[in-house]
């Protein structure tokens, strides 16, 4: 189904986003990865010619999608190099750690600018030609989006900001034959070939020594309960929900339970998810 096909993959040079470009790509679609780094772009570049990825459809733009004018740039250059856009997977975000009550206003606004207001542009600048095509607005989202996990308060608030704004998308856009998906994962492996992956280990020790967080909170998930999510077979559950034209896919499912359950039955959801937690 994607042989041809015009993707955009918003944050695709590295990280998950790089995951579901390569599986564009040996798809037969032909992708623009968008990352905001130069170094970022070349290194995802490499990176899929190191893993016999076919390189001559695979096009990268740098480019802040949190800046005014880059969505529609970006819109604009995919048309470029690409003669259209048929589809976006949106795989743009910042994850961290925290206290919710530590977090200053400024913080939280760079959480929402990062997590949320970078989709809104490049978004609206697709949507036509995602009609046009039929096509599908995929949203990376998180399972924080869904459970408020301990020390990741302001990432929650943001990503549940992104699945309500994908749910008012998905109002606008599903009528005029647009398949717009949301998924929530939990925390996701790198890849030993990501080029982001020796950051990984460390990427959230400064933010939780100064907020004086207990060694758990740099755990996957911001818990020692949640296992990392294999990224292929991700990515591969990613392209299925697609072909079914589904609205959401939560990994895993148990999870998305546990999220229905606190939904219907607060009080005693809220007790499971703490039991599970270690926050009784």
């Amino acid at each position: 189904m994607w042989n041809g096909r015009r993707v955009i993959v918003a944050g695709g040079t590295a990280g998950f986003g790089l995951v579901l470009a390569r599986h564009l790509l040996r798809a037969g679609a032909r992708v623009l990865v968008i990352g905001r780094s130069s170094a970022g772009v070349r290194e995802a570049v490499e990176a899929c010619n190191r893993a016999g990825v076919p390189i001559a459809r695979l096009h990268g733009l740098t480019a802040d999608l949190g800046w005014p004018g880059e969505g529609e740039r970006a819109v604009a250059e995919a048309t470029r190099l690409l003669g259209g856009v048929d589809d976006l997977f949106f795989c743009v975000g910042r994850s961290g750690r925290g206290h919710m009550l530590g977090t200053s206003r400024a913080t939280l606004q760079e959480y929402l600018d990062a997590n949320l207001l970078s989709a809104v542009e490049i978004t609206q600048a697709v949507a036509d030609d995602a009609v046009a095509a039929r096509g599908h607005l995929v949203f990376i989202g998180s399972l924080a989006g869904k459970i408020v996990m301990p020390f990741m308060g302001p990432y929650c608030v943001a990503k549940s900001a992104l699945a309500a704004y994908v749910d008012a998308v998905r109002l606008e856009l599903a009528p005029r034959g647009v398949h717009v998906l949301l998924v929530s994962p939990g925390p996701i492996r790198r890849g030993d070939d990501d080029p982001a992956a020796d950051r990984a280990a460390t990427r959230y020790a400064a933010e939780a020594k100064a907020a004086g967080l207990p060694p758990e909170a740099l755990a996957p998930g911001g818990t020692t309960s949640l296992r990392q999510l294999d990224p292929e077979a991700l990515a591969e559950k990613i392209l299925a929900a697609c072909r079914r034209r589904t609205s959401e896919l939560v990994v895993p499912r148990k999870a998305g339970l546990l999220a229905g359950l606190i939904e219907w039955c607060p009080d005693f959801g809220r007790r499971l998810l703490a039991r599970a937690t270690g926050r009784k």
